[in-house]
């Protein structure tokens, strides 16, 4: 992933986790006008409920102003939160209409100094929205409201009959005090918030650069393992080509063994016969030998006998030796 792309996608969890912020903050102050508005009633009822004259009473024109004013009040930031939730707009509609129902609350109390307290509360809930710019609106509506009153009423919001000015000046200064520490509340929320969808787009990209990487060695894995396989297949078809040519060749050895064994088997059958003929011609020579040598005996003796008979007797001997 690029740089661009991941700053992309970092904008887009920034912005999508900052909206649901504001539409669950919208819903909050959508239930908190309303609680106020009846809050305000209520107060107004049991503060100073009606007036009486004679036989007659009426209702108390406070209860009046917390009815219709805090209706007119919460009315239009409600409309605008069903219809337009989210939006710019709404909050600030919604600021002016909070510090509205501030105001109405001092006045109805009879700008007792505790009321006041709820400005404050309040601008610590439009903090929720972590837009500085909705606490100078709401800054800028209760200035209004502490001036005007302060100079034309100011019964109803300090609860003396005569104020200064000054005093509306050091109530708008406590409330910058709490908005300048608010506003930096609101950009440390959003750096938070901007540093957390970057983080969880880094961990998003580390988690898609693993799932790839994963596959990736799936893939090898699975390609290795196929070679594997076929490698295997391939071996053992070898093996069993392998088996049977020694199969055959053992066979074939075997075969020429025998052949070989039948062929010695004949060969010392010739060799025996050879050297049986052997013994006969060798027995038949030494025969003949012996024969000759009494051959040669039998003429040694009948030369010997020539030798010491008569001539004549001598040459009858030598014609039986020459039969």
């Amino acid at each position: 992933m690029t740089a661009d792309a991941r700053q992309q996608r970092a904008d887009a969890v920034f912005s999508a986790d900052l909206n649901r912020i504001l539409l669950r903050t919208d819903r909050m102050f959508m239930w908190l006008l309303i609680g106020q508005w009846l809050g305000a009633i209520a107060i107004a009822l049991v503060w100073s409920p009606r007036t009486w004259i004679a036989q007659y009473w009426t209702v108390h024109q406070h209860v009046l102003a917390a009815a219709l004013l805090g209706a007119l009040f919460a009315a239009y930031p409600i409309g605008l939160i069903l219809t337009r939730s989210g939006s710019a707009f709404t909050r600030h509609m919604i600021a002016v209409g909070q510090m509205l129902q501030s105001a109405l609350l001092v006045h109805v109390t009879g700008g007792r100094i505790e009321t006041h307290f709820h400005v404050f509360g309040s601008l610590a809930l439009l903090a929720f929205y972590r837009d500085w710019s909705v606490l100078i609106t709401a800054a800028l509506v209760v200035y209004i409201d502490h001036l005007a009153l302060g100079i034309w009423f100011p019964l109803a919001v300090y609860g003396v009959p005569a104020a200064s000015i000054w005093r509306s000046v050091e109530h708008a200064f406590w409330v910058v005090f709490e908005i300048v520490f608010l506003a930096m509340s609101c950009r440390t929320g959003i750096r938070d918030l901007r540093a957390i969808a970057d983080r969880q787009v880094r961990l998003q990209a580390a988690s898609e650069e693993l799932q790839t990487a994963n596959q990736v060695l799936e893939a090898r894995v699975e390609e290795r393992t196929q070679e594997l396989r076929r490698a295997k297949d391939h071996l053992e078809e070898e093996v069993v080509q392998r088996t049977r040519e020694l199969a055959a060749a053992k066979q074939a050895l075997e075969m020429q063994v025998d052949h070989r064994g039948l062929e010695l088997e004949l060969t010392n059958q010739k060799l025996e016969d050879q050297v049986r003929q052997l013994e006969i011609l060798n027995r038949i020579m030494m025969n003949r030998e012996e024969r000759i040598l009494e051959l040669k005996a039998q003429i040694k003796a009948l030369k010997d006998q020539q030798e010491g008979a008569p001539p004549g007797l001598t040459a009858a001997g030598s014609s039986e030796g020459e039969r």
